[in-house]
């Protein structure tokens, strides 16, 4: 065995020696291999790393001083060089001159997602400092389809490249080993393309030196997919839960294998329960989830030892506010307000990005950084019952897997009383068939609707194309 074998890495606040692929950092001095001297883009990144090791132990109470103090440098700045926000803030009768506490925040109001998309202009700032670096923009269509503008820069871009790297570390990726992305292809010139690389690309080959990777999009056949996975078996697969699930199951209905394969990272969806089993079952492998958004970057992820979520409260300060606007306790399911501490070219300040989550526990890994136990969808995810009152459906694929031949389902509620369902089998579901989902649907839901199906190839994804298993389509 070679010292090359062995690697010394952190567990809480002490080192241990572990089997492991050694990841050393390149060199950009050819001939002085170890200890490396990195380039610049290296080093910064390596820095933000040096700072993110030590804060993933701080207490809750002290990574929140440290946001206070962050975003009482934002609102300054907010308040004097962008337009919305001198309005809002003055409007709200917001004291500058105040130390920030939780108790004057809560009178700073929400930045809703109609504001940004529809007074965008009015977010940005007129008088940015060169020391942020350069700026620039990023479009988002969403699941609507309807494109957005979001303004950043350069220094904000730095924490979302060493979050980056925190999830893989975090997770102990073996950065020698192929990375395979499945990526939305709403924007692809040719969706069916296939790009490959020597590397995994920024921000990981800033640091080190990194196997192959390649990028194909969800519009691809499934078949294909699976075709080209088994081709170019590789280590690690990051795409969305839902294409997850459907290579999955084709894996399993045509007996097919993906021996490489050591994780699955999922991202943009919603991660059912199943596809973890699925991933276990099929491949025997592991899926690490990550919450983001393409307003603000990395939200939560996945705890190393543990399958909750862990706010990145060093980039952005994370609430999950009742129906009164108070912090959620945990175990209580609010909607997600979130303000990105760094950037200063387009301030998100308390940004309510439309999604609900429930809180979790402190965690005992002994992260200080507040948890979600759970996500849980958008307001349109939400069913109505018979006697008008909302509630989150629990649908999962356990109450039609005794049904034979469905594959996947969608359910569309298109009325109080009525639920449109979608099912994916080889052939339309028979009479029987329906009836034994009537009832199994119906126990599921906890009321009495009436059911529609129809008959899919395949389920209509979002602009996105982002699955949703439930959607409310009554106008309130």
């Amino acid at each position: 065995m070679s010292l090359l074998d062995w690697q010394i890495y952190p567990t809480h606040s002490h080192y241990r020696f572990g089997l492991k692929s050694m990841q050393i950092p390149k060199s950009r001095v050819n001939d002085l291999f170890w200890p490396a001297i990195p380039d610049e883009a290296g080093a910064m990144l390596m820095a933000l790393q040096y700072q993110l090791d030590q804060s993933q132990w701080w207490s809750a109470e002290l990574l929140l001083s440290l946001q206070l103090r962050q975003i009482e440098l934002l609102l300054k700045s907010a308040s004097e060089s962008v337009p919305y926000y001198r309005q809002q803030l003055r409007a709200a009768g917001v004291n500058m001159d105040l130390p920030l506490t939780m108790d004057n925040w809560l009178s700073v109001p929400l930045l809703t997602h109609d504001v940004l998309q529809d007074r965008g202009n009015e977010l940005l700032n007129t008088s940015l400092s060169n020391e942020h670096g350069g700026t620039f923009e990023k479009k988002t269509s969403g699941s609507t389809g309807l494109e957005m503008t979001i303004a950043d820069t350069d220094a904000n871009n730095l924490y979302w490249l060493a979050l980056t790297m925190r999830e893989h570390e975090w997770h102990r990726r073996n950065f020698t080993g192929r990375f395979v992305s499945i990526r939305s292809g709403r924007s692809e010139a040719e969706p069916l393309a296939v790009h490959h690389a020597d590397s995994w690309g920024t921000p990981p080959s800033y640091i080190y030196e990194t196997g192959p990777s390649t990028v194909f999009f969800h519009l691809m056949p499934i078949e294909s997919q699976a075709k080209l996975l088994i081709e170019l078996q590789p280590e690690y697969l990051l795409a969305y839960p839902s294409n997850v699930m459907r290579l999955a199951g084709y894996f399993r209905r045509n007996n097919l294998t993906l021996s490489s394969l050591r994780g699955i990272i999922t991202y943009g969806e919603l991660l059912l329960p199943e596809v973890r089993e699925d991933c276990r079952e099929v491949w025997a492998t592991t899926v690490t989830d990550m919450y983001s958004c393409e307003e603000v970057g990395y939200i939560a992820l996945q705890c190393p030892e543990f399958n909750h979520y862990h706010c990145q409260s060093e980039s952005l300060l994370v609430e999950v506010l009742n129906t009164d606007g108070k912090q959620c306790a945990p175990g209580e399911i609010g909607r997600v307000v979130l303000t990105s501490l760094h950037n200063f070219a387009m301030p998100l300040i308390r940004y309510a990005n439309r999604d609900f989550a429930e809180v979790g526990e402190p965690c005992p890994c002994g992260r200080g950084a507040p948890t979600l136990k759970r996500l849980i969808g958008r307001e349109r995810n939400m069913a109505i019952g018979l006697d008008g009152k909302k509630f989150w459906p629990n649908v999962s694929r356990i109450h039609w897997s005794g049904i034979e031949g469905i594959e996947e389902l969608q359910l569309v509620q298109t009325a109080r009383d009525q639920i449109e369902v979608r099912a994916v089998a080889p052939q339309k579901p028979s009479p029987a068939q329906e009836s034994q989902l009537t009832e199994v649907l119906r126990n599921a839901l906890g009321h009495p609707y009436s059911f529609s199906y129809r008959h899919v190839n395949d389920i209509m994804r979002h602009a996105n194309g982002k699955y949703e298993r439930f959607i409310c389509a009554v106008k309130n």
